[in-house]
């Protein structure tokens, strides 16, 4: 079953075409200018509401409705992109707290794409992220951040297979809305010149 109209029916070009038949659209060319209407935005949160992924993505409470999962997506704060594999909706993700040339990445992909697809999409849309430039010629990010809860194996082995630095484990850092409880968070980055070469120690789990 189709949850989502094509993208194609919304957006009017392709916006960062692949040979992998990876595509990358931006959720808004110019602030106020959006290229993804609220019914379309509802029907993705359905979604993933559906496949449980947003107790996983929005742990802390911030996203419980269309409403909400509306205004995340309108935020000024945060870019958010929606991704195409082979004109199927595999996703979207989103940078946020900007400062200087770095930003915080968060990933959302939904259930049939969940294993080593997902690490295909992700490294595409890093590649994306880092080979954007400015009207000077300037690269417009040197650094991707990753906050990620300490207790999710998976997300983790996700991020370190995208290349991230693991820095450190930080005391209750996050706060996990469904049990009302802080969580301690594993913050890595990722530099657009350089390659992780950490291995993960089971230090991070404890």
């Amino acid at each position: 079953m189709n949850y989502l109209p094509s993208l194609q029916q919304q957006v009017p070009e392709t916006i960062f075409p692949k040979e992998t038949g990876i595509k990358i659209f931006p959720s808004s060319q110019i602030p106020g200018r959006y290229l993804f209407t609220d019914k379309y935005l509802a029907q993705v949160y359905r979604r993933i509401v559906s496949e449980e992924t947003v107790y996983r993505v929005f742990y802390d409470g911030s996203v419980r409705n269309t409403n909400d999962f509306i205004e995340f997506i309108r935020n000024k704060k945060n870019e958010i992109y929606f991704v195409e594999y082979d004109g199927i909706e595999a996703g979207f993700f989103w940078l946020t707290r900007f400062r200087h040339k770095s930003a915080f990445i968060n990933y959302c992909f939904y259930k049939n794409f969940w294993g080593s697809k997902a690490l295909t999409v992700s490294q595409s849309c890093i590649d994306y992220i880092f080979n954007r430039k400015d009207k000077y010629g300037q690269f417009t990010l040197d650094v991707l951040l990753g906050l990620t809860p300490a207790n999710n194996k998976l997300a983790i082995k996700f991020l370190l297979k995208n290349g991230m630095t693991v820095l450190g484990k930080i005391p209750d850092i996050l706060y996990n809305y469904t049990e009302d409880t802080p969580m301690d968070g594993i913050l890595s980055f990722k530099h657009r010149n350089g390659k992780s070469k950490y291995k993960l120690s089971s230090f991070f789990f404890s």
